[in-house]
């Protein structure tokens, strides 16, 4: 709690600090999915599929935070002959309003935070065969959970397809992750009214927080106290537990079955919850040096409130890293967002590290080309890696993959546009892509934006 107080600290004094050279700022970007094949088709509850559940939860952040922005605007008037000292009080009713949504309003029960870490879980699931609920949705119940998967399943899964449990493990905490990386890419393609400053900071301090707790006796505690409150029946409990001592129990025990646990007491099956004191010494430090990794979250500049770093009017940019945990072992990659008068592009370097090897990897994506005199929108992405040759931790060899997306959109008015997006992927791991093996899919979205003049 100390480190997230020490980094508010400083987006106070800096939440106002952004620069940019386009003459048009958005008080709002939304992306409302209408179609994922074949996700939208194989899922046994058809939607959302994982990158739907972000766009989903992005936007409902999106609204929030122009609710806040008005309201703020509202008991605090600015315009451009305001005061330095009043702007820094809008600013800073922004961004403690901000705050307090991120904090409190992301474990609502709503498309938000928490939501999103359940429904990327909730995918890899969902593609291995499971029926798993959202335990964190108005219309299912409200507690931070993914339920509906039997232990038998939970068994052949990691008999049969170990790196896609070890995945699923995973795959929430990559949630946060990539609502950062996806919100503030477009942060500094189109400046905004108000950025998410504080969203960044709760998702870096949610991950690391998340490792905290899972290297703490606080899990070993929670093992023994949690299943008297839990369902007797496996089918109705969490299917991971403390999601971050699973993924490093069946990690570092890729042979031993699922039901070497111990017995649920009082109820049928496992016990699904590990704790640390669970692990081996060997898995153990490893968590720990994860837990460490995570602090790499907090050296995004836009935690500091620096939104983007202008170069003259014609070019903006910013640089970023991120640590996400894989079901192979981790990721640590730098994005490079940046924008000219006529481009609006990514690059960006990857590293992949199981438990012997580091393995490359690189992306370059284009964002929204516009055409001379047309309404069409242009976007490609081009990655391209090696990773463990089977998706392994303790693999040796390296594979080679990538993937091609290829997205056109059309405007329709002032607000409006229409988008397909098409994209295709060798085995591999991709963030915010529930499939390991080789796959094409398509999307159709629709955008709405709402901008005025700077």
């Amino acid at each position: 709690m100390k480190l997230f107080r020490f980094w508010v600290f400083f987006l106070f004094v800096g939440s106002g600090l952004s620069w940019g050279q386009s003459t048009e700022v958005y008080r709002l970007r939304l992306a409302l999915p209408l179609y994922d094949f074949p996700q939208n088709r194989d899922l046994p509850y058809r939607m959302p599929s994982m990158q739907q559940a972000a766009q989903l939860s992005s936007d409902v952040y999106d609204l929030s935070y122009w609710g806040i922005d008005g309201l703020s605007n509202l008991v605090l008037p600015v315009s451009d002959h305001t005061t330095g000292g009043r702007k820094l009080l809008n600013g800073s009713l922004k961004y403690l309003m901000s705050l307090g949504l991120v904090r409190y309003g992301s474990e609502l029960p709503l498309p938000l935070g928490v939501w999103a870490h359940e429904e990327f879980h909730r995918a890899v699931l969902g593609m291995n065969g499971a029926s798993p609920k959202n335990g964190n949705w108005l219309f299912t119940r409200w507690d931070g959970t993914v339920f509906g998967v039997s232990d038998a399943q939970l068994t052949v899964l990691k008999r049969d397809h170990l790196p896609d449990l070890l995945y699923a493990y995973v795959a929430g905490l990559q949630a946060e992750s990539y609502l950062t990386q996806y919100n503030l890419v477009r942060d500094v393609h189109e400046p905004r009214t108000i950025y998410k400053n504080a969203l960044y900071l709760y998702n870096a301090y949610y991950g690391w927080n998340y490792f905290r707790f899972s290297t703490s006796a606080a899990s070993d505690s929670v093992k023994v106290l949690a299943p008297p409150h839990e369902a007797a029946q496996d089918v109705n409990r969490d299917f991971a537990g403390a999601d971050l001592t699973a993924w490093a129990y069946d990690l570092f025990g890729p042979d031993r079955p699922y039901t070497e646990r111990d017995p649920f007491p009082n109820g049928e099956g496992v016990n699904r919850r590990v704790g640390f004191q669970d692990l081996s010494p060997e898995a153990q430090h490893y968590l720990e040096a994860q837990k460490k990794l995570s602090l790499i979250n907090f050296l995004n500049p836009a935690i500091f409130g620096v939104n983007r770093i202008r170069f003259g009017e014609r070019f903006s940019f910013l640089v970023f890293p991120q640590y996400v945990p894989t079901h192979f072992g981790h990721a640590i990659s730098l994005f490079v967002p940046l924008r000219t008068v006529r481009y609006k592009l990514l690059a960006a370097v990857h590293t992949f590290r199981n438990q012997h090897h580091t393995y490359p990897g690189v992306e370059v994506d284009l964002f929204d080309y516009v055409p001379a005199d047309s309404r069409w929108l242009l976007s490609g992405s081009a990655q391209g890696w090696q990773q463990p040759g089977r998706q392994g931790f303790f693999d040796t060899e390296g594979k080679w993959g990538g993937a091609l997306a290829l997205t056109a959109g059309y405007q329709v008015g002032s607000h409006w546009a229409l988008a397909a997006t098409l994209t295709s992927k060798t085995a591999g791991w991709q963030m915010a892509n529930p499939f390991l093996t080789a796959n094409t899919s398509a999307r159709l979205e629709v955008r709405y934006q709402l901008a005025r003049q700077h």
